[in-house]
């Protein structure tokens, strides 16, 4: 009855840790989240601003629920859904060149940006030329 147990502990334990590890699977539709830190600090973060590409043509960053037209200079944290295995999300603009979704990735991804006053841009590189693309001033 010991041994049993043993193995149904260990059974359980592999099988939780290969959850934690995100499993073996290789599908590219399967949602995934990490977290990246490129340049900066997230414990010095002036706010949070939420990217999304996808699952159409389309692409946009808000901040506190409305499209980030303008955001103030400071490093925040860059929370991208991406619902498309055909689009990427990348940031560019002064001191920024930041791909933080590749294709063929879909989920959420978290990354730390410092933006400088200027303008950035963000796009989906494989279709910027159709127009999926947009912008927003750092003051």
């Amino acid at each position: 009855m010991m041994r049993k147990a043993s193995i149904l502990a260990v059974g359980l334990l592999l099988a939780f840790g290969a959850a934690a590890c995100g499993g073996s699977s290789s599908s590219s539709s399967e949602r995934t989240s990490t977290t990246t830190e490129p340049g900066g600090d997230s414990s010095s973060a002036s706010g949070t601003l939420n990217g999304e590409t996808g699952p159409g043509f389309t692409i946009e960053v808000s901040q506190n629920g409305g499209d980030a037209e303008s955001v103030n200079a400071g490093t925040y944290t860059l929370k991208v859904e991406d619902k498309s295995a055909s689009h990427n999300f990348h940031l560019l603009g002064p001191g920024v060149d930041m791909e933080v979704t590749d294709v063929p990735f879909v989920g959420e991804k978290t990354a730390t940006v410092t933006l400088q006053k200027g303008t950035y841009t963000y796009q989906c590189d494989p279709h910027a030329s159709q127009g999926m693309k947009g912008t927003f001033e750092v003051a």
